[in-house]
C-alpha cells in the first residue's frame, strides 16, 4: 500500500500558521535580545484523525524515507496545532550510532526501539585511524543515507516544517560508542590513547555537521532540534549522557577541551546530558561556547537552585521541569519563573494538558511573567 505522506503534508500545510513571531522570540533567547516574553514551547496538539491512517514502525521507518517522513510529519502536525512558540521540525532519524558508521561501525535495526552498534573498534584499529584516513565522510554508508533522506524532507515539506541533523552525540559519547567501556581504562592506562580518539571524534562531528548543515541549506550559527526548538547564535546540540560517568578532574582533561573545540565552528551550542551530574554543569557553564543546558533527568533539579545559576552565567535552559503532584498551573509557572531576575534565560518545553486550550495556557504564562519579570 502507498504511503499516504501527501495526505499528512497537506493536513500539516493546511494548518501551518505564521511561524514568524515564534521563530524571532526564541532567537531572541539565544541572541541575549530584549523580547517580549519568553517562549513557550508547547506540545501534545490534537491529531485526532491519525487513527484513520497507518502507521509503520522504527525498523520500517529506518529503510524507507516516505514513512519515516510520514511518521515525523504527524509529531510536526501535533506541534502546530498546540499553539504555542515550537517551531515543527524533523530529522533523518538513524540512531546514536549514526556518526560511528563513520568509522565502519554498523547499527542493528529493530522495530520496536532505536538502533544500536553491533560491535566496537578494538584499540589497534582505533590506533592506526587517522583524520585524513576517515575522509571523504561524506560517501560513508549512513552519510550518504542522511543526505538522501534529508534532500527529500526539504523537497517534500516545502517549508511546511523545517528540517535537522540527525543524531550526532558528542565527543566523548562517540569515542564511547566506537571503543566501547573499554575507554573508562584506557582514560588511565593510555591517555595518549584517548586523546588520539577523541581528536578523531571531535573532528567528525565537526566535519559531518557542516556537511549536513549545507545538505539542507542551514547556517553554521543557527538551527532546528526537536520538533520544537530553534537557536539562533547556536548552532548545535552536544550530547554528553557517558560523561556523567566521569570525575570532575578526568572530564576537564578528557571531555572539556573537545567541547570547546566542537562547539566553537557553529558560533557555540546547547549540552544535554542524562542522570545527576551537577559536577558536570559546573565545567560546562565556564566553557564560552556552551550557550545553553538541557537536563534528560530534570526531576533530579530544583530550578530554583539551577535557573538563577544559569541566568548569572548568561546560560539557557532549555526543556522542562516536572509539575508536583495536584500542582496549579499558573501555581507551576510562578514557581519555575520567580528565581529569575528577568527574561531571556528559558525555554520552557511543556505538553499541553488535556482539555486545555493554547490560547488560555499561553495568556497565564504571559501573565505570570508580567507580574513577576
Amino acid at each position: 500500500m502507498r504511503v499516504p505522506l501527501d495526505k499528512v503534508l497537506n493536513l500539516l500545510g493546511a494548518e501551518q500558521a505564521p511561524l514568524q513571531s515564534q521563530r524571532r522570540r526564541q532567537a531572541a533567547v539565544w541572541r541575549g535580545e530584549k523580547l517580549d516574553y519568553l517562549p513557550l514551547l508547547l506540545a501534545g496538539g490534537s491529531t485526532l484523525e491519525r487513527k484513520n491512517f497507518p502507521s509503520y514502525n522504527l525498523k520500517e521507518q529506518f529503510f524507507d524515507k516516505e514513512k519515516m517522513l510520514y511518521e515525523q510529519a504527524w509529531a510536526a502536525l501535533s506541534t502546530v496545532r498546540a499553539g504555542g512558540d515550537a517551531l515543527p521540525s524533523v530529522r533523518a532519524n538513524l540512531g546514536t550510532g549514526f556518526l560511528a558508521s563513520v568509522f565502519g561501525l554498523e547499527e542493528e535495526v529493530f522495530a520496536d526501539k532505536m538502533p544500536w552498534l553491533k560491535e566496537h573498534l578494538r584499540k589497534e584499529e582505533i590506533k592506526k585511524l587517522s583524520v585524513e584516513g576517515l575522509n571523504p565522510i561524506s560517501e560513508k554508508d549512513l552519510i550518504s543515507r542522511a543526505k538522501e533522506y534529508m534532500g527529500f524532507f526539504k523537497e517534500k515539506l516545502d517549508e511546511k516544517a523545517s528540517v535537522y541533523i540527525p543524531d550526532t552525540q558528542g565527543p566523548f559519547d562517540l569515542a564511547h560508542l566506537i571503543r566501547g567501556d573499554e575507554i573508562f581504562t584506557d582514560l588511565y592506562d593510555d591517555p595518549d590513547f584517548a586523546h588520539h580518539l577523541m581528536e578523531l571524534s571531535t573532528y567528525v562531528y565537526i566535519a559531518a555537521t557542516k556537511y549536513l548543515k549545507k545538505v539542507v541549506d542551514e547556517p553554521l550559527n543557527t538551527g532546528h532540534h526537536g520538533n520544537s526548538l530553534y537557536m539562533g547564535n547556536c548552532g548545535v546540540r552536544c550530547c554528553e549522557d557517558t560523561t556523567t560517568l566521569l570525575s570532575p578532574d578526568l572530564v576537564k582533561k578528557f571531555v572539556a577541551p573537545y567541547i570547546k573545540k566542537a562547539l566553537a565552528p557553529f558560533g557555540g551550542g546547547w549540552i544535554h546530558f542524562c542522570g545527576k551530574g551537577n559536577h558536570l554543569l559546573d565545567i560546562f557553564l565556564e566553557i564560552p561556547e556552551v550557550k545553553g543546558i538541557n537536563f534528560g533527568n530534570p526531576e533530579n533539579y530544583d530550578p530554583a537552585e539551577i535557573l538563577p545559576k544559569l541566568e548569572s552565567k548568561g546560560k539557557i535552559y532549555y526543556g522542562s521541569f516536572p509539575r508536583k503532584e495536584k500542582e496549579g498551573m499558573e501555581e507551576y509557572f510562578v514557581r519555575l519563573l520567580k528565581p529569575l531576575h528577568k527574561k531571556g534565560t528559558f525555554l520552557l518545553g511543556f505538553s499541553l494538558p488535556e482539555g486545555e486550550e493554547s490560547s488560555s495556557v499561553l495568556s497565564l504564562w504571559h501573565s505570570v511573567q508580567d507580574k513577576l519579570l
